[in-house]
C-alpha cells in the first residue's frame, strides 16, 4: 500500500526531530553535560525511522544505541532522552542509569538497549515467541552492527529465530566500521545479507539513506514475520 501525503510528511518530521535533537545532544556532551558517553546516529536517521514506522503500536522493538529515532516513533518524548542522557531524576530511569539504557515495557513496548552486541536477537526472539505462545498476533524488531553479526550470539539467536520460525524482524546496520575496525578486517563477506542463507532466511539489502525504500523493505519483513514465515 502506497504511503500517503500525511505518511510522507510524518517520516520527514521523525527525521528532522531525530537530526535535531541530536544535534542539540552532541552541543550538550562538548558541554561537559552529558553524564557517560554519547553514541551518534547522525546520517542514519532514515533507518531508525523507516524500520519503526513500518511497525504497530502493538508490536515490539529493542533499539541499540543509535536508534534515537525509534524510541521517537515509538512514543518517547525529546525531553525523555535529554533527562536521560543527563542523568535527571525525572528521566525514564530516575536518573539512574545514563545513555540509551532505558525502555518501556507497558505502554510503548521498547526493551531496553543490553551492552552486549547480538544479546538483544535472542531476547526479542524469545518476546516474540511468547507472543505467539499468548495467541497476540505481535512482532519483535531489533538492530545489530555489521561488526555485531561476527559474535556467537547473532549466530544462536538468528539459528534459533529461524529454526523456531519467530516473529523477528532484524535490521543490520552496515556503516562499513565495527567500532574502530574497518569491515574487511573483520569479515569475509561483502554483502551482509548474504549471512542469512546460512540459517534458511531471506535477506535484503536497502539504501539506508532512503527512508522511503527501508519502510517498503521493512513493511514486507514485518508483514512476512507476522503471518508465521518467520525472520526474513
Amino acid at each position: 500500500m502506497a504511503l500517503s501525503k500525511q505518511q510522507h510528511l510524518e517520516l520527514y518530521y521523525w527525521m528532522q526531530l531525530n537530526r535535531k535533537l541530536e544535534d542539540l545532544l552532541t552541543n550538550l556532551f562538548r558541554q561537559n553535560k552529558i553524564v557517560g558517553g554519547l553514541y551518534s546516529s547522525l546520517g542514519q536517521e532514515a533507518i531508525s525511522v523507516g524500520t519503526t514506522y513500518a511497525l504497530e503500536k502493538r508490536d515490539w522493538i529493542a533499539p541499540m544505541i543509535r536508534n534515537v529515532g525509534a524510541v521517537l516513533v515509538k512514543g518517547f518524548r525529546p525531553r525523555d532522552i535529554l533527562m536521560q542522557y543527563m542523568a535527571k531524576a525525572d528521566s525514564p530511569t530516575g536518573g539512574k542509569d545514563g545513555t540509551a539504557h532505558f525502555g518501556d515495557l507497558v505502554e510503548r513496548r521498547v526493551v531496553a538497549p543490553i551492552s552486549m552486541l547480538g544479546d538483544l536477537i535472542p531476547v526479542m526472539t524469545g518476546i516474540g515467541i511468547a507472543a505467539r505462545y499468548l495467541g497476540r498476533d505481535e512482532v519483535a524488531l531489533t538492530w545489530i552492527g555489521e561488526g555485531g553479526s561476527s559474535t556467537g550470539v547473532f549466530h544462536e539467536g538468528l539459528n534459533f529465530a529461524a529454526v523456531q520460525k519467530a516473529p523477528l524482524v532484524l535490521v543490520l546496520e552496515n556503516n562499513l566500521w565495527a567500532y574502530s575496525t574497518p569491515s574487511y578486517l573483520q569479515t569475509a563477506v561483502e554483502d551482509f545479507a548474504d549471512k542469512a542463507k546460512g540459517y534458511g532466511i531471506p535477506g535484503v539489502i536497502v539504501d539506508g539513506n532512503d527512508v522511503l525504500a527501508v519502510y517498503a523493505v521493512t513493511k514486507g519483513a514485518v508483514d512476512r514475520a507476522r503471518r508465521g514465515d518467520g525472520p526474513p
